[in-house]
Parts: C-alpha cells; sequence; structure tokens
C-alpha cells in the first residue's frame, strides 16, 4: 500500500497524540498514587521510588510510537532533541535507582525479621525494571543518534549512496533490455575481373 507524504503527516499527528494520551495516564496515576508528596519520610520515598521504576519502563512505549511518528512526518529536529531527552532519562533514571537503593538499605535496618523476605522481592524486581528502563533508554537514544547521523552523510548519487546503502524511494534507471541479434557475415566482395588472388 503506498501513501503519500500527507497522509503519512496525518497518521503522524494521530500517534503524536495518543502516544501523548498515553504519557499523561502513566503520569497521572503515578501522582495520584504518590499524593500528597511527603520527601522528609524514609517509607514514602522508598514506595514512590519503587512506583517511579515502572512509570520509567511504561514511558517506553509511547516513546517509540513518538519516534516512529517523527520518522514518518522526516521531523529531524524533533527527532534530534528526542534522541537527547531519551539519553537523559536514562541517565536520570540510574540516579533515581541509586537513591532509591541508598533508601531500601536504610529501612532494611528498620523492618522486622519477618518483613525483609518481602521487601527485598519488591526492591529487587523495582532494581531490575529501574536497570533495563535505564538501559532501553540509552540505548535507543544512541540507535536513533546513529541512524540519523548515517543519514545525514548519505545523498542520492554520492559514492556512498552506492557503497551498498540501500535508498529508499530511489530507483536505478532501467537498464535496456539486450537482444540476441543473429549477425549474418557480410557478403564478400567479388574479385575483380582479371585478378586472382591465391590465400
Amino acid at each position: 500500500m503506498n501513501l503519500s507524504s500527507t497522509q503519512l503527516r496525518l497518521l503522524g499527528s494521530v500517534m503524536y497524540f495518543a502516544a501523548f494520551a498515553l504519557i499523561v495516564n502513566v503520569l497521572a496515576d503515578f501522582t495520584i498514587k504518590i499524593w500528597p508528596m511527603k520527601m522528609s519520610e524514609l517509607n514514602w520515598r522508598v514506595g514512590a521510588g519503587g512506583l517511579l521504576m515502572d512509570v520509567m519502563l511504561l514511558i517506553v512505549g509511547p516513546q517509540a510510537l513518538i519516534y516512529f511518528a517523527a520518522f514518518m512526518n522526516g521531523d529531524r529536529k524533533t527527532l534530534q532533541i528526542l534522541r537527547w531527552v531519551t539519553v537523559a532519562l536514562g541517565v536520570l533514571t540510574l540516579g533515581l535507582l541509586a537513591l532509591f537503593a541508598l533508601d531500601s538499605v536504610q529501612i532494611t535496618a528498620q523492618l522486622p525479621q519477618n518483613l525483609k523476605a518481602n521487601f527485598y522481592k519488591v526492591a529487587l524486581k523495582a532494581a531490575l525494571i529501574g536497570l533495563l528502563s535505564a538501559a532501553l533508554y540509552i540505548w535507543f537514544g544512541l540507535t536513533v543518534g546513529k541512524v540519523l547521523k548515517s543519514q545525514g552523510t548519505v545523498r542520492t548519487g554520492s559514492k556512498e549512496a552506492s557503497d551498498g546503502m540501500l535508498m529508499v524511494g530511489s530507483r536505478e534507471p532501467a537498464r535496456p533490455v539486450l537482444r540476441s541479434i543473429d549477425t549474418k557475415e557480410p557478403p564478400r566482395k567479388e574479385a575483380a575481373p582479371g585478378l586472382s588472388i591465391d590465400a
């Protein structure tokens, strides 16, 4: 199915809106769960940190939608901004994970012995999700950066484009089909009268 650039932009706009709605829903749900904020309380910080790791992973899907929509629309500047935002989110997730680990160590010393096993399971799950989210964000941002860099150095008809690079939307000029032609020997010229040549 072939789509025009106008149709692609319309689909991209719908994807932008869908991704934005998903992100707003996730953030609103997170805010409701942690409100009111009690930064001074250790229990609140640990609980909010665990929920935040889930939020960071849930946002990866909508962000991938935004990337796809930007590629469809050809929004190179948007992609440049998004890739740096994505890498920054990955680094931020690692920092939040470190704070979550410090708070978890502190709260473990205060928990009764019969509750420590369950807390370890929840904390390890949150830590694993945080590591996966950070790796996805950083990997995503670096990969998009490489794609943009490769697209920026390749031009149609250049040497780089001919060295194994697939150019979408451009085709090689059609070559004429060669047909076999029955060749006949040219007629021999008769020797002039009175002359004979012995081969």
